[in-house]
């Protein structure tokens, strides 16, 4: 009867013939030990090459006036505008004005002389941005130049001279997320043109309404103290300017609290257009003497919202770093990384989420780095990243990663200049936020760096 070997046993009876086999192998010599190569020429040899170059210029610039006006082609009754200032010791004060058109709700059935009375603005604030505690003076002007539904504007509209200086809403508010505000606008003048427009048959179409009544110029009073901005959704319904009237079939001397009816104009996103504007002042910062000067060196770069402080950068010689020959560019990554709240200043709940990277062309224009129009998983590019775990023991780390594989191939291949890049706050006309950023200092611990893999052919 044959017995079955236990499994130690079993282990202990091959081992020795295990052992004896590996060192048979190892004594092994092989007569051709560059098997496979004979297959490749030698000039075809692929070697994959890891790198990462520091060698990156940067400097503070202004930003290009921005888009602010209506997208018309895509209506969105969401848009919020900025409206506001803050006064920062970093960055200056930055503030934001609206010009809004106005349009009707309906045609009305006022009759041919209305009694018109009680004519108020409503204004919808769905957030806030800076202190949200701080009071806030808005003013309120009737707007007398004249914009387009269907033309382009720009946050550097000039506002000068296109405005009737006397307020029709002066009144202070404490802006709150989520929130709608009521003011009484008691201008008689405004109240009589209005019964006049009724009776000229001002209120039988959008266009006739635009010429009478251009729109408003809605801004605050900007102090030295100034910390707050309010996002105003326009083309929300709450925010409209209504009045009271009394039909004309109404007798003056029986006319009662039933009588009256409302009307209201809009701000629609369909017909009205509207125009942020911003203004940025430098004076007094450190910023002041490093923005649009080229030969000014900081280690540490900002990117602000509302078309304020952008970032050019350079990759001198980029085309020719990687040698001659044919290079394909598996990733390029350029890291940026944040400056520790406690350096900086900046609470992480503040970072924008976001940063953009454009490319700037020969006649100066600005464009979408093409890696951003073509990845599919965008959100992941130039997006906020913590880069080490969550833990009580070690300081967050964040930063922006902007991955430009198929714009640097391009670069090299000679399809594209090699003109600088500009980094930004991504959808700048809807946030106050700014970062700060460690720039090219090599012998810095998180200098900017952009991170390479490429293969030589």
């Amino acid at each position: 009867m044959k017995k079955k070997l236990a499994a130690g046993n079993l282990l202990k009876f091959h081992f020795p013939l295990f052992i004896a086999f590996i060192l048979f192998l190892g004594s092994c010599e092989p007569e051709n030990s560059t098997l496979g190569d004979a297959l490749f020429p030698p000039s075809d040899t692929i070697m994959v090459y890891t790198d990462t170059i520091y060698n990156i210029e940067t400097h503070l610039v202004r930003s290009k006036p921005i888009f602010s006006s209506v997208y018309t082609a895509i209506p969105n009754s969401e848009k919020t505008f900025l409206l506001g200032a803050i006064n920062d010791t970093i960055t200056g004060l930055s503030s934001a004005d609206i010009i809004t058109q106005l349009v009707f709700s309906n045609l009305g059935n006022f009759g041919e002389d209305p009694l018109i009375d009680s004519l108020n603005l409503w204004l919808y604030v769905s957030d806030v941005e800076g202190d949200t505690a701080q009071e806030m003076r808005i003013l309120v002007y009737e707007f007398t130049g004249e914009i387009s539904y269907f033309e382009s504007y720009y946050s550097d509209y000039d506002i000068a001279d296109q405005y009737n200086p006397i307020p029709l809403v002066d009144e202070v508010i404490t802006p709150r997320p989520n929130t709608f505000y009521e003011f009484e606008i008691s201008n008689q003048d405004f109240l009589d043109r209005i019964g006049q427009a009724i009776r000229d048959s001002v209120f039988a179409s959008v266009d006739s309404l635009k010429q009478v009544f251009p729109g408003l110029y809605i801004t605050t009073e900007v102090t030295p103290d100034s910390k707050t901005i309010a996002k105003v959704g326009l083309a929300n319904a709450i925010s409209r300017l209504g009045f009271q009237y009394v039909h004309d079939s109404v007798a003056r001397d029986t006319v009662s609290a039933e009588d009256y009816d409302q009307y209201y104009m809009n701000f629609n996103e369909y017909y009205a257009q509207k125009i942020n504007m911003f203004h940025h002042d430098f004076t007094g910062t450190a910023l002041e003497q490093l923005i649009d000067n080229p030969s000014a060196n900081s280690p540490i770069v900002y990117a602000q919202g509302m078309a304020g402080v952008n970032v050019e950068i350079s990759l001198p010689d980029f085309d020719h770093y990687l040698d001659s020959g044919m290079v394909a560019i598996n990733s390029a990554r350029l890291v940026f990384e944040v400056l520790k709240d406690t350096l900086s200043g900046i609470s992480s709940d503040d970072y924008p989420l976001n940063l953009m990277l454009s490319n700037v062309s020969s006649d100066t224009s600005r464009l979408v780095v093409y890696d951003y129009l073509v990845n599919t998983s965008t959100r992941n590019f130039g997006r906020l990243i913590r880069s080490n775990a969550v833990s009580a023991f070690l300081d967050p780390l964040y930063l922006y990663r902007f991955n430009l594989g198929l714009h640097l191939q391009s670069v090299f291949t000679g399809e594209l200049e090699n003109t600088d890049l500009i980094l930004y706050v991504m959808d700048p006309v809807n946030t106050t936020k700014y970062i700060k950023l460690w720039s090219n200092d090599p012998d810095k611990e998180g200098s900017l760096r952009l991170e390479i893999v490429y293969t030589k052919f």
